[in-house]
């Protein structure tokens, strides 16, 4: 998830926020350019509009979202017509606001939307290594569309049961949806599974989508990242404690025994 700029109305901006709860605010957008925009059927509207007073806007958009927004500008350059991605989003943002908006003006989008706080055990450094791919203030809202929109189980169920060697605590705050979903999956893994994998609950699913979700992001190996970084952590700590000296001595033993034992 990075944060993107367009060239917008700030009325269009006052109206947008207006109607949607500022938690939801990009990921409205989002789904709206991914699932619902439709270029208009006469692209020469593009060519033009107001463009006096346009101030960039910041939204947070995934992958997914730039290359859909990439590929609709092509396709209306591709007609002879001008068009840039801020052109694109500010009639995109007046189709939205025209859905979202009601005869009466309310929005279509309620801000009291019911949103559970739970406490899940991941491995120690899963925290560090999914920082390095979604931002914090994005953790909760990335998660949460990762399970409404993309997650299944692992096909190895046995994996979810893998309790941490060393656990840390992770807050995650998401929609109840997402997490009656996260529930319907672990009845339906106890209903099919054999009675050895019946112990799957809530907080083993959570950790196989946080791991699904970094091996998404990263292109990489959750496990293999959060092992590094939990041996990155205590090398750090036993130089801190010992000096560098005395950790060079016991990694040169230790490689020193590990070669001899494989020969």
């Amino acid at each position: 998830m990075k944060q993107v700029s367009f060239s917008v109305s700030p009325n269009q901006v006052k109206k947008f926020k207006s109607l949607v709860d500022p938690t939801l605010q990009s990921k409205v957008l989002r789904n709206y350019i991914l699932n619902e925009y439709e270029l208009p059927s006469d692209l020469s509207i593009f060519n033009k509009g107001d463009k006096q007073g346009l101030k960039p806007e910041k939204f947070h958009f995934d992958e997914y979202a730039h290359e859909r927004v990439n590929e609709l500008v092509k396709q209306v350059r591709s007609t002879g017509h001008v068009a840039n991605r801020s052109s694109l989003m500010r009639h995109a943002l007046n189709q939205l606001i025209e859905k979202l908006t009601t005869d009466k003006g309310e929005s279509v989008y309620p801000s009291d939307r019911e949103v559970r706080h739970l406490n899940f055990y991941f491995e120690k450094g899963t925290k560090d290594v999914l920082s390095e791919v979604v931002i914090l203030k994005d953790r909760n809202a990335t998660i949460e569309r990762f399970i409404l929109e993309e997650y299944k189980p692992n096909d190895n169920t046995r994996e979810a049961l893998d309790k941490p060697l060393e656990a840390e605590q992770m807050r995650v705050s998401i929609a109840s949806e997402a997490i009656e979903k996260l529930d319907k999956y672990v009845d339906e893994i106890k209903s099919n599974s054999r009675e050895e994998i019946k112990g799957v609950n809530r907080t083993a699913l959570m950790r196989d989508v946080v791991n699904q979700l970094i091996n998404k992001l990263s292109h990489a190996d959750a496990r293999k990242l959060v092992a590094k970084r939990r041996l990155d952590r205590a090398l750090d700590q036993y130089e801190e404690v010992f000096g560098y000296e005395v950790l060079r001595e016991h990694l040169t033993q230790y490689i020193d025994k590990n070669d001899k034992g494989k020969k």
